[in-house]
């Protein structure tokens, strides 16, 4: 396998959150060119810049070499949301997509704990969740009614920290404290249980929510506050370390069915050593993106983490009992 260039998008680790707007491309699925060669475009939620992006365009290259131009892939950023961009793949209108965590939530929901609050003690946790058993069901359901396959690992986007305008050292700090979360009833439902005040927004309206006062708190990797300049209206960041948030590529199942089990070879071992070589460039590059937000003038607050795990307790407890199908000890010895 050549070297290619994969190194090359180690060099800066940009945002790692938003969408932009769905775009008509005509014939943008996997198609076979004249010679037998198979062309893909992968609609990317990404915006254009995006890290994951920047690696995904330096994956296709390394494909378009190894399999001698037979596969050649177009990364098209800002395509949509995780919705459009999954059912553009779902009916064959592009070749694949990279998204985040709805996968999980449309074709497996009792087992969203997978990317819910305050479960895990860390992402090698996380990440042996993913490939655990319980997700089979989940990742099948995607291949026969959603037409797609999931391919590779998943990307480590880094954890998810709160910020606000005052430190939140305990969870008493944020009882009654509207925090912007996405729109996820888990999500909802744990903050809720810890004693805050959650309201969902979009995120490209949470910058402004902030800056008016609409939510007094959010959550997010901290690479996205930076390149948000969430630091402008919030002061203080908590490094509570409630999840890991991650990142996925699909491929349309006819597209990848339709390859050479050689060439499908090249694209999962290729996508899987730059996935790996990515996420250990986000972890790496966290305390230098706390370290920026300090210098911006944020206050980086170190919480009472055990007291914040034991507030999660109950809520985490109720929403397996409640909506999940393994219970929270299974979970735990993951």
């Amino acid at each position: 396998m050549s070297k290619h260039s994969r190194r090359s998008f180690v060099r800066t680790v940009g945002a790692l959150g938003g969408t932009g707007t769905i775009v008509s491309l005509a014939g943008c699925t996997g198609n076979s060119g004249s010679g037998g060669e198979t062309n893909i475009i992968i609609g990317s939620v990404f915006p254009s810049g995006h890290v994951i992006n920047d690696m995904a365009t330096d994956w296709a290259d390394t494909v378009a070499e190894e399999t001698s131009q037979r596969v050649s892939i177009i990364i098209e950023p800002a395509f949509g949301g995780e919705s459009e961009v999954m059912e553009q793949t779902r009916i064959g209108s592009i070749g694949g997509n990279i998204i985040g965590s709805k996968w999980v939530i449309d074709y497996d929901p009792t087992n969203f704990w997978v990317e819910s609050p305050f479960v895990f003690d860390g992402w090698e946790q996380q990440r042996r969740a993913f490939e655990s058993d319980y997700l089979d069901d989940g990742r099948q359901r995607l291949r026969e009614e959603g037409n797609q396959r999931l391919v590779g690992p998943p990307i480590y986007r880094g954890f998810r920290h709160t910020s606000g305008n005052s430190a939140f050292e305990t969870p008493e700090d944020i009882e009654g404290v509207n925090i912007r979360v996405p729109d996820l009833s888990p999500w909802v439902n744990m903050w809720q249980g810890i004693g805050a005040s959650p309201t969902t927004v979009a995120f490209d309206e949470l910058y402004s929510s902030l800056q008016q006062g609409v939510v007094d708190a959010q959550e997010n990797p901290a690479q996205t506050v930076l390149s948000a300049s969430i630091y402008e209206v919030q002061s203080h960041y908590t490094l509570t370390k409630h999840l890991a948030s991650t990142g996925w590529f699909t491929l349309n199942e006819d597209v990848f069915s339709g390859l050479s089990e050689n060439d499908q070879s090249v694209v999962e071992d290729t996508l899987t050593q730059d996935i790996e070589d990515l996420s250990e460039s986000i972890s790496e590059s966290e305390s230098a993106a706390i370290n920026e937000l300090e210098s911006l003038g944020m206050t980086i607050v170190e919480p009472d983490s055990d007291a914040w795990l034991s507030a999660a307790e109950e809520p985490l407890q109720a929403q397996f009992d409640e909506t999940w199908e393994p219970s929270l000890e299974e979970v735990r010895n993951i």
